[in-house]
């Protein structure tokens, strides 16, 4: 305990203040009069014991609303009723510095004499931090998408605005509820939470979960969620954050693509391989050699290519859920077996190493690159595919792509080539997209075109 200077030296009053940690004043109960004031009050305020006694309230409170001598005076008649009052109140230091403090008084009796006991204790940096949180919880209350958090139970915690929106419940129902009350998902398997627990000791990684919102008025939303481990500091499992979204509209788009890719598969190839049929048998069985079926078996296979993009844009979901390893020099060499290319080449970097994607869909990609590089340069086209920082690059010798068409080139219908359906690099962006890459279009050393992916995680 700190030594103190008091105006009553008694061994009674030095009784008073033992085991008492803070800034620290004794007061006549009665009078007011200041006794004594621990030493540290020079560290907290500037002033040293001697000079604070004298002083009046209003030499060391901050010029805030609020803060006079009369609500002083309440708090002092409040611990002299009640025994205690606990206040915050922003001082000033001798140098006009303004910082937050928690004042405790406590009436207490010694030898017959009540006095009052006044700890004063800095919280700025609690102030501090209370104010930031106050803010982040009001940017999070404007954001868009539904934000939640879940206790260590489990439990529904902070939900903004817009989750409250999604629900349909008032907030004071969601807080502390089991979040199985509006989350119902028919594909459970019942383990969320216990692979949410399982991310505890690693908070950069996050659970996707995607369910029903079962809504207070009986109606349902699909929901997609994004669910994280708060930070611990003993790797213990102390909560979890989430930001939903609301995909009911995209999930019905995504059904009706499905139903027509279902028609366009059945509609559109049953007749165009009846149409290839009829080619062939006019060929093989009449011998009938002509320029127009020539015309017609390209015609045919344009069309076949067609309904495969349709088909791929049309099944492929936005994301890839359940990534997997995917070598990529692999992949390249796959999708070069299936590309017509002639005489062309391919020279593939050994240290494209491995990424976490969907194998089928990344082959895709690959494929149409390639196929979109013989497209332009010919059937001797020299391309290459080089490891970049965060992702790889695809290179061609061809005539490129003028800069100011760039920017065009991964939308719908594009295309530069009579043959070409206008769909095979708007695959290879929504390919990059649903695995969260970005896909961007250069000229290569040797003139051509140069597609670079980035983004990508190994």
């Amino acid at each position: 305990m700190k030594e103190f200077a008091a105006s009553d030296p008694d061994e009674t009053l030095l009784d008073v203040l033992t085991n008492v940690d803070g800034v620290v004043s004794v007061r006549d109960a009665e009078t007011g009069e200041t006794l004594a004031v621990s030493e540290s009050v020079e560290e907290l305020y500037g002033y040293t014991p001697s000079e604070f006694e004298s002083l009046a309230v209003e030499a060391y409170s901050a010029d805030v609303e609020g803060q006079d001598r009369d609500a002083l005076e309440a708090r002092f008649d409040e611990a002299r009723r009640e025994g205690k009052a606990t206040f915050e109140w922003k001082a000033e230091a001798r140098d006009g510095t303004e910082f937050w403090t928690e004042v405790t008084l406590s009436r207490t009796e010694a030898d017959g004499r009540d006095y009052l006991l006044s700890t004063v204790r800095d919280i700025d940096d609690r102030k501090r931090t209370e104010a930031e949180l106050q803010q982040y919880k009001r940017l999070v209350s404007l954001v868009s998408d539904p934000v939640f958090t879940l206790d260590e139970r489990d439990r529904l915690g902070f939900v903004n605005d817009a989750a409250v929106s999604l629900s349909g419940y008032p907030r004071e129902e969601l807080r502390g509820a089991d979040p199985g009350c509006v989350f119902a998902d028919a594909e459970s398997d019942g383990d969320e939470f216990d692979r949410i627990h399982e991310l505890a000791g690693d908070p950069s990684e996050s659970l996707r979960l995607e369910g029903t919102i079962e809504r207070s008025d009986g109606s349902a939303r699909t929901v997609e969620a994004n669910i994280a481990p708060l930070p611990s500091d003993d790797g213990e499992y102390d909560g979890a954050v989430g930001v939903a979204r609301d995909i009911t509209e995209r999930k019905r788009r995504e059904e009706h693509l499905e139903r027509f890719a279902s028609v366009l598969s059945h509609d559109l190839r049953n007749p165009l391989n009846a149409a290839q049929a009829q080619v062939t048998l006019l060929r093989e069985s009449e011998g009938v050699e002509s320029d127009h079926l020539d015309a017609l078996d390209r015609l045919h296979g344009r069309m076949a290519d067609i309904v495969d993009d349709v088909l791929a844009l049309a099944r492929d979901g936005a994301t890839v859920t359940d990534p997997e390893p995917v070598e990529l020099a692999r992949a390249v060499e796959r999708a070069w077996e299936s590309t017509p290319s002639g005489t062309g080449t391919v020279v593939v970097s050994d240290e494209l190493g491995t990424v976490e994607g969907d194998p089928r869909r990344v082959r895709r990609l690959f494929e149409n690159l390639l196929d979109n590089a013989v497209s332009h340069a010919g059937p001797d086209v020299a391309v290459r595919v080089d490891p970049i920082a965060d992702g790889f690059a695809v290179s061609d010798d061809g005539p490129g792509i003028p800069e100011d068409e760039r920017d065009d080139v991964f939308e719908y219908g594009y295309s530069t080539t009579d043959g070409g359906t206008g769909f095979g690099l708007n695959i290879v962006a929504e390919i990059a997209s649903a695995h969260g890459w970005a896909i961007s279009l250069s000229e290569s050393d040797a003139g051509g075109a140069r597609f670079e992916v980035t983004g990508v995680s190994n």
